[in-house]
């Protein structure tokens, strides 16, 4: 397998879990992952001299970083693939963590570097090596996640793009290895409120709801004609098996409160997210609304969500009503 790979889609999709699949039989000492965060510079990627003391002896040594380890290692047996795995890439300014080493990203057809660098440093590492100049061999894959959301963080320009396939990684629900929904899949029953006295509350799946808010968030005739990186993944929020089984249970006492549980979660991990990155920014004179008009204010929202009327009744009559019959996809 030769890869030089970019996972893309909205936050909660799967992406770092469809990587751990990939590698699911690869042995840890073949796999250097690292999380890009905003201070992650060239020389924490790469490596860099540092004061190292042994007995009463200090002298300074080349430390290197997880790209030179999984160079090294991929250097020490060719037979074998060697992955580095990049999350996040888009929380730090890629182009200056990769440096000169964005020149070894152009592979060949045997997927070996087509052109060299010299680092003396790195070189002094790989025995194989006769002298500084050092290539990505064919069995160095790299793999990386972004959301798309997170673009403006740092954005990546063209020609560091250009050499990453770009696999995006669809919303929609995610299926078994013989391609159907598994709906018990992080999957538990909400209740949501359609006026204040709960005599109408609609009962629907998480994968009924997220999927009908997805479609909302991009509807451009009947929604906010947003783009799909507004959307969220089934796994924007964890909500573990045992929430999932009691929120479908038999037993009243049970289902209540755990949907009470469910209703928590997304009110304390998507809630913001929905009120910030979706609705205040919303289309230029676009009039409609995911929450309804009362809401003032997301105190308001906060206090209001999972025992009130929140969601307007553009979003409740026309998306969310058709999702708990049927996924829109």
């Amino acid at each position: 397998m030769h890869e030089q790979l970019i996972l893309f889609g909205a936050p909660g999709t799967g992406k770092s879990y469809q990587i751990k699949e990939k590698l699911d039989s690869v042995s840890d000492s073949k796999i250097f992952r690292v999380t890009i965060y905003p201070e992650f510079q060239y020389s924490d990627f790469i490596g860099q001299i540092l004061p190292i003391t042994r007995g009463n002896a200090t002298s300074f040594e080349f430390v290197p970083g997880p790209f030179t380890d999984a160079l090294v290692e991929a250097y020490s047996d060719f037979s074998q693939n060697v992955y580095l795995v990049l999350e996040e890439i888009s929380r730090g300014n890629i182009a200056a963590i990769f440096g000169d080493i964005f020149q070894l990203l152009d592979r060949d057809n045997h997927f070996e570097s087509k052109y060299s660098i010299r680092n003396k440093n790195i070189a002094s590492l790989i025995p194989a090596l006769t002298c500084d100049a050092i290539k990505l061999p064919s069995n160095l894959n790299i793999l990386c996640t972004v959301n798309v959301n997170d673009q403006n963080v740092f954005p990546m320009d063209t020609a560091f793009k250009r050499r990453f396939e770009w696999q995006y990684i669809s919303t929609r629900p995610a299926c078994d290895k013989q391609g159907n929904t598994d709906n018990h899949l992080n999957n538990p029953l909400i209740s949501i409120p359609t006026n204040s006295n709960r005599s109408n509350d609609i009962n629907i799946s998480w994968l009924a709801f997220y999927t009908a808010l997805n479609k909302f968030i991009t509807d451009k005739q009947n929604g906010l004609g947003k783009n799909e990186d507004k959307q969220v993944g089934q796994f924007f929020i964890d909500f573990g098996d045992k929430l999932v089984v009691d929120s479908n249970s038999n037993k009243s006492n049970i289902a209540r409160k755990a949907k009470i549980d469910v209703n928590n979660k997304i009110k304390n991990k998507l809630l913001l997210y929905l009120w910030q990155d979706v609705e205040e920014n919303s289309l230029y004179g676009n009039t409609i609304k995911l929450f309804d008009k009362s809401i003032n204010n997301y105190d308001e929202l906060y206090m209001k969500f999972g025992k009130d009327k929140v969601f307007s009744d553009k979003f409740i009559k026309e998306f969310l009503n058709p999702g708990a019959k049927k996924y829109p996809y």
